[in-house]
């Protein structure tokens, strides 16, 4: 009697691992949830330009019902942008202007987006991660106090922009005829925050441009 009541509870243990592992591969084979996402790495709600918020797509699988929020380094929840709607299949574009629950600016530092769907009952949270950074930077005439864009002026207006991710970079201006110039730096950030200009350096082109 003892050796078949052994008997059945190995056969059920058996069973349990093979119904279990069934159930693994099959949720392998499902396809996610959450297809894509797109984070916008860094933005600053204090410019006044096109990152003054963050972009957030998400493209899911099947419509479903989700809880969209945002939460600080701790994990604490700062603004929640959506709130069980039901989004629908395919591509979802969401915007966070930076401020919390209360309608205060948040504070500059480091932001994760987490996504809760109903219908696996799960909580993702996105990979990429949003800087919220509302300093700018400074200027000298020959370096940057971190890495940024180098923005020139020429008599007040401006002409160029580096747009390069290089710590050294250059500013290929031409200017279109003989004469003198005022010229200008200043750093523009990757999140959008224009610092002051430098002081102002005088040029004279002599031959022709």
């Amino acid at each position: 009697m003892r050796r078949h009541v052994g008997t059945a509870v190995i056969l059920a243990l058996l069973v349990g691992t093979a119904i279990a592992f069934a159930e693994t591969e099959r949720l392998k084979l499902q396809p996610t949830p959450i297809e894509a996402s797109f984070v916008q790495s860094n933005f600053s709600p204090a410019c006044s330009c096109t990152q003054n918020r963050a972009e957030i797509r998400l493209r899911l699988h099947r419509a479903d019902r989700a809880t969209v929020q945002i939460r600080d380094a701790s994990g604490r929840a700062v603004r929640l942008l959506v709130d069980g709607k039901r989004l629908p299949r395919g591509l979802t574009r969401l915007e966070w202007n930076g401020r919390n629950g209360a309608g205060t600016r948040a504070p500059d530092g480091l932001y994760r987006v987490d996504v809760q769907l109903a219908r696996p009952d799960r909580t993702f949270r996105l990979p990429q991660a949003i800087t919220l950074d509302t300093v700018a930077p400074t200027a000298r005439l020959v370096s940057f106090t971190r890495r940024v864009h180098a923005v020139l002026y020429v008599n007040g207006m401006r002409r160029l922009v580096t747009h390069s991710q290089l710590r050294v970079a250059k500013l290929q201006w031409r200017p279109a005829r003989r004469g003198r110039y005022r010229l200008q730096l200043a750093g523009l950030d990757l999140a959008g925050n224009l610092g002051p200009r430098s002081r102002v350096f005088i040029v004279r082109v002599r031959g022709s441009a």
